[in-house]
């Protein structure tokens, strides 16, 4: 009776060795399928953040010549 509850105990063993290796393979697609459909969007993130950083670097220039501009004609005038 031992040698049956040993062999049982073995096989589900094995099935549970199986088991958990499908599913680490399966989880070692998705994550490369998810990682590979958010890369595009991390590349498309970092243009965006360079757009904005040009952006507000132009809007901070353009302030700094009106002041330049307003203060050089009230001395004029």
């Amino acid at each position: 009776m031992t040698d049956f509850w040993l062999i049982i105990w073995l096989i589900l063993g094995t099935f549970s060795v199986i088991a958990l290796s499908l599913i680490g393979i399966k989880l070692s697609r998705a994550t490369k399928r998810i990682s590979r459909s958010i890369d595009p969007i991390d590349q498309k993130l970092k243009v965006l953040r360079l757009e904005v950083s040009a952006l507000q670097r132009a809007r901070t220039d353009r302030q700094r010549r009106l002041k330049k501009d307003n203060y050089s004609t009230t001395e004029k005038g």
